[in-house]
């Protein structure tokens, strides 16, 4: 009798079991059913519009739960709206039809998908004719708090322009009118160097002088002008993250070096000597290249504000122990570019570490600011055969291994200052490193300097 009780118990388990599994597998499953009775909303509309929908819905057994309309260029869905539907019946919403660059007027896909509490759903899609806008002017909003009209240029479909006494760095932003009966006002301003939909940073339009002067943009393609692109010599650099862009490219020793886009912000960069002479009368805006001929990285670091440039071989960084001509310097937490106390590399392998101007001939340069990229009361740091640990200078490396200002330790081959010398808060240190006669033969020499002239 206690042996049929206990068998009776653990089926009585086991069926309790099943049923559990099952009630939670149905908590997933498509019970019931979802329908659309109707899809309702405009056959044509302006690209910029809000746009509104209607549509009825019904869910049986399970109650509706929520409702997606969705707005697709080709494959591409470019706007969706999310409502709660708790009930059956009517719902009516709006969606936005975006101002898209370099979107032509053609038929779009709106679709709607609903869904019950248990993901039973349905999907309804509806075509429309979108057309852009063809505006009787925009308004070109400057700095100084003018508003100015821009018109449509003849023979020049999309395109508008406003001739007026501007500065030769003149800041606006262009906003256009609502357009039809859903239209909504835009502004276009400034994303990192582009003119750009729904930004409100000032464009930076540039001309050679303060004049009267034509400002133009095209509303299909966001082209502007005149606007100078954020670029070295014409070629524009790439995002590399929020903060920097890089430019890869060959470089000329002697090259005059332009750096444009940065604007009324280009004073505030700092500007490596050992790279780079500064042109005259060109208010440090031109700069000459001193490296020998090859190919470069250039970084403009925005949050540092300063130009980085590292050796290139091919698509990678130089290195020595492959027979490239580069240095590298890592270093301690008293030492880094454009400033030790924002920068510095303590002992890091990335972005951090400095590149030593390649001058030509096996010659090195690096120039170090007492008090500014370099800690005076903390020297340590080391020249690398590349841009992270590996092979490095060490005592025996160096045929000449004590300078003017600093000399090499003979424990490790870490760069000290010498004994009884010391460092003038603002002064230039420029450390030059000669491996001409190969990289176990470097001859290490320094020199202190006040200042570097302007060229011719």
């Amino acid at each position: 009798m206690r042996r049929q009780f206990l068998l009776c118990l653990m089926m009585a388990t086991a069926l309790i079991g099943v049923t559990s599994c099952n009630e939670k597998a149905d908590e997933y499953d498509d019970s019931g059913s979802s329908s659309i009775l109707s899809f309702t909303g405009p056959d044509t509309a302006f690209m910029g519009d809000s746009i509104t929908f209607s549509f009825e819905l019904s869910s049986t057994v399970v109650r509706a739960n929520q409702a997606k309309v969705q707005l697709f260029f080709g494959e591409t869905m470019v706007s969706e709206r999310m409502m709660t539907t708790p009930e059956n019946g009517k719902y009516t919403g709006k969606i936005l039809i975006p101002f898209m660059k370099n979107v032509v007027d053609g038929e779009v896909t709106v679709r709607l998908r609903i869904q019950n509490e248990r993901f039973a759903n349905a999907v309804m899609d509806r075509k429309i004719q979108i057309t852009r806008p063809q505006f009787s002017k925009l308004t070109l909003k400057d700095s100084e708090g003018r508003s100015l009209d821009m018109m449509p240029v003849a023979g020049k479909p999309h395109t508008y322009a406003v001739t007026a006494y501007f500065p030769s760095e003149m800041y606006a932003v262009i906003e256009t009118p609502k357009y039809g009966e859903h239209g909504n006002a835009m502004t276009f301003g400034d994303v990192d160097g582009k003119i750009s939909n729904g930004s409100t940073t000032d464009i930076n339009f540039s001309a050679a002088l303060d004049e009267n002067y034509e400002v133009t943009f095209n509303t299909l393609t966001y082209e502007g002008t005149p606007f100078v692109p954020f670029a070295v010599n014409g070629i524009e650099f790439t995002k590399v993250n929020d903060t920097n862009y890089k430019v890869e490219t060959n470089f000329t020793k002697g090259q005059t070096i332009n750096i444009t886009g940065l604007k009324l912000d280009y004073p505030n960069y700092w500007v490596n000597p050992a790279f780079f002479d500064i042109i005259k009368d060109t208010n440090g805006k031109l700069l000459r290249f001193r490296g020998r001929d090859g190919k470069y990285r250039l970084t403009v670091d925005k949050g540092l504000k300063y130009f980085k440039v590292d050796v290139m071989n091919g698509n990678d960084l130089a290195d020595l122990s492959k027979g490239h001509d580069v240095v590298w310097c890592i270093g301690n937490t008293g030492i880094g570019q454009p400033t030790y106390e924002k920068n510095n590399i303590n002992w890091s392998t990335g972005d951090k570490v400095i590149c030593l101007a390649p001058l030509g001939n096996g010659i090195h340069e690096l120039v170090l600011q007492a008090g500014v990229s370099l800690n005076t009361s903390s020297i340590d740091f080391k020249f690398f055969f590349q841009r992270g640990w590996g092979s490095e200078f060490t005592y025996s490396t160096y045929a000449v291994n004590t300078s003017t200002w600093f000399y090499a330790n003979n424990s490790d081959g870490n760069l000290k200052l010498v004994k009884d010398m010391t460092l003038k808060s603002g002064k230039y240190y420029v450390i030059t490193l000669d491996i001409s006669a190969g990289a176990n033969k470097a001859k290490l020499s320094s020199k202190e300097v006040t200042e570097f002239p302007e060229v011719d």
